[in-house]
């Protein structure tokens, strides 16, 4: 009996692990996309790359827009 608690309580150690791990690269994709492609963009733009600002700017709306509908 203790060899299978101790089996249960190691496998439920490693899920819990595997969830803050996806769940932290989760958080990250957000601020990623919350905080990053927008300083990107002005930046890009302040930069006098309005020529590559301009096609990022669509994929992020793109992005933006669509996401819900992949979710459903």
């Amino acid at each position: 009996m203790i060899t299978l608690f101790i089996i249960g309580v190691l496998i439920l150690a490693v899920k819990l692990i595997l969830l803050t791990v996806r769940m932290a690269w989760g958080i990250t994709k957000g601020i990623f996309f919350v905080l990053g492609i927008p300083i990107a963009l002005i930046l890009l733009f302040i930069a006098g790359l309005v020529y590559a600002a301009i096609p990022l700017l669509l994929f992020a709306l793109a992005a933006v827009f669509l996401w819900p509908l992949r979710r459903g």
